[in-house]
């Protein structure tokens, strides 16, 4: 074949693959959001004469264009194969899948980061709480605590995270550890960074959390697994790999479905497990108290003692939470990411019948610049 009849058939190649593609995109609907990535996806942008003379016509329509792409899934599942299986790169984006579970790499240990977190906890007990609290704080392990010592990847020295917490956090504030409670890498879902609420539960965690509560005689009620179903989790979308969803096991019974929460930063009433909110979120662990939010209050009627606790946390809280309910009259969670450690005081009023506890995955620790 002579030159230019090569020439003649990549251009012809190219123009069918460039009108195969245009026509698609006039053919196929737009989409809306993208499960996968969980994120909403650029509409055709508004055509004006201003907005073509300022270019940001053409700048939008290049993200409408990026994002409406026929297969652009299957295109991004290709791009990080030949980055993974093929060019042999450690990861994407930070991000790497082994036995069909994806993680994220939060290497290397971050130290100024975790003091960091153990001055913020001093800071809210210095402003806020009393020694006549009972006050704790948890550390609950990312999934890279479970990669194997000789493993190709690297991870933080999760026993020196721990022992600068210790050395620096108030002493007044026990220690709950459950660095080594849960079971395996099993107890989180495949597909996203959380831990999955059941294995919280199986694992024994729950036991240790509730003794060091002292509230072992005020859960009595057991929990009925309900199951959610095809659950894409914020790894699956960051890292572009073809693995299959997750189901969300949450545990419920009569005093979780009959508590009550109030979402300061809406308004709201709602229940604990928002199974219609998770319907239509781009992000279905939303179905634990209803997603992220600055601070959020659960009601429990059945309990009359006033007993109450304060919980700050990030996100895995709102698992765990829930299975706490019947020990209290009422639960106020905290994410000290959404909201400043001055604000807290405008909404709770702290008293000495209250517990405390501080939740924080070492993601969060390791990385705490999320923390106000």
């Amino acid at each position: 074949m002579s030159e230019k009849t090569k020439n003649i058939v990549v251009t012809l190649i190219f123009v069918f693959t460039l009108t195969s593609l245009l026509l698609l995109n006039l053919i196929v609907k737009d989409k809306d959001i993208s499960i996968s990535e969980r994120r909403s996806l650029q509409k055709f942008p508004n055509i004006s004469v201003a907005n073509v003379l300022d270019g940001k016509f053409s700048d939008k329509f290049e993200s409408y264009a990026m994002d409406q792409m026929p297969f652009r899934d299957g295109i991004r599942s290709i791009k990080t194969f030949v980055k993974l299986d093929v060019l042999k790169q450690k990861d994407n984006n930070g991000l790497f899948a082994l036995d069909n579970v994806i993680y994220k790499s939060i290497y290397p240990l971050n130290e100024k980061s975790v003091l960091n977190v153990s001055s913020k906890i001093n800071n809210i007990y210095d402003k806020y709480l009393t020694e006549n609290n009972n006050i704790y704080y948890m550390i609950v392990p990312d999934k890279s605590f479970y990669l194997d010592d000789n493993s190709f990847y690297l991870k933080i020295d999760y026993g020196k995270l721990e022992k600068i917490m210790n050395d620096n956090i108030n002493s007044n504030i026990r220690y709950i550890d459950i660095l080594e409670g849960l079971e395996n890498i099993d107890s989180y879902y495949n597909t996203d960074v959380h831990w999955r609420q059941d294995k919280i539960v199986s694992s024994g965690t729950l036991d240790k959390i509730i003794t060091a509560l002292d509230i072992e005689d005020r859960i009595k009620t057991k929990f009925v697994k309900k199951t959610y179903k095809n659950f894409y989790g914020t790894y699956y979308g960051q890292l572009g790999k073809n693995i299959a969803p997750d189901n969300i096991d949450y545990l419920t019974n009569d005093i979780i479905e009959n508590a009550k929460t109030y979402n300061y930063e809406k308004n709201e009433v709602a229940k604990v497990y928002d199974i219609s909110l998770a319907d239509t979120s781009l992000d279905k662990y939303d179905l634990f108290l209803s997603g992220a939010t600055p601070i959020i209050e659960i009601r429990n009627e059945m309990a009359t003692d006033g007993k109450e606790l304060v919980m700050f946390r990030d996100s895995f809280g709102s698992s765990l939470a829930p299975l706490l309910i019947e020990a209290y009259s009422k639960i106020t969670l905290v994410d000290t990411r959404y909201i400043s450690t001055d604000l807290i005081g405008q909404y709770i009023k702290f008293n000495k019948n209250q517990d405390i506890l501080f939740e924080y995955s070492t993601l969060v620790i390791n990385e705490s610049s999320t923390l106000k």
